[in-house]
């Protein structure tokens, strides 16, 4: 299923992104109302693009790509290109960037490991079609319950890998006593039964050492 398509152009001598906003087919509308009760996806092609945009162009310091151009009526956006790579991305640098995006009220939603991008400069959230001002826990808990589960995945064979990214995470979210403390409770644990089975007991240290 491809929800977006993304190119590399070259214009003016820089790179830049240009980002095609598809709509979705009816497996992936479906599985977004199941998912509503924990999280309120979008599935238009126009109102992700309205998400994206409204976070992209916000007024904050938070890392994220410049905005060059957008049509609505292609669905479009032009943006800048970061440089960098996924697997540059430590627990640690995450969580900081994750606790600035919750205390600035926003939360992103699809907060998997692929949505990040890092080098040596810093972090950068670099898609947020989902992203929304909304200030609840239990929308901060979603993002976090789905980032250590993408990072369970991105290191399925590494589990010293999972154990370092979760450690850096914990220390460095802002958020972390309070997501610990509630998540276990709530429905977004539900996300931790797919969790590889070989991550399991550092998730379990980590949400349950005091």
């Amino acid at each position: 299923m491809v929800f977006s398509q993304v190119n590399i152009n070259i214009r003016d001598g820089r790179k830049e992104i240009v980002k095609k906003y598809n709509g979705f087919n009816s497996s992936k509308w479906w599985l977004s109302r199941l998912l509503h009760p924990f999280y309120p996806f979008a599935s238009s092609s126009k109102s992700r693009l309205e998400r994206e945009l409204n976070f992209l162009r916000s007024e904050n310091k938070l890392k994220k790509p410049e905005v060059y151009s957008f049509n609505m009526d292609e669905r479009e956006i032009r943006r800048q290109f970061i440089e960098g790579k996924n697997d540059y991305c430590n627990g640690g640098g995450i969580g900081k960037l994750l606790s600035e995006v919750h205390k600035e009220g926003y939360v992103l939603g699809d907060s998997k490991l692929d949505n990040f991008i890092c080098n040596s400069d810093s972090v950068y959230i670099i898609d947020a079609e989902q992203a929304i001002h909304a200030d609840k826990n239990r929308y901060r808990y979603w993002d976090v319950s789905l980032l250590l589960l993408s990072a369970g995945y991105y290191n399925y064979s590494n589990i010293e890998g999972f154990k370092s990214f979760i450690d850096g995470f914990s220390r460095e979210y802002a958020y972390w006593k309070g997501y610990r403390e509630r998540v276990l409770k709530g429905p977004y644990s539900l996300l931790f039964l797919l969790m590889p089975v070989q991550h399991v007991a550092a998730l379990r240290k980590a949400l349950l050492d005091r």
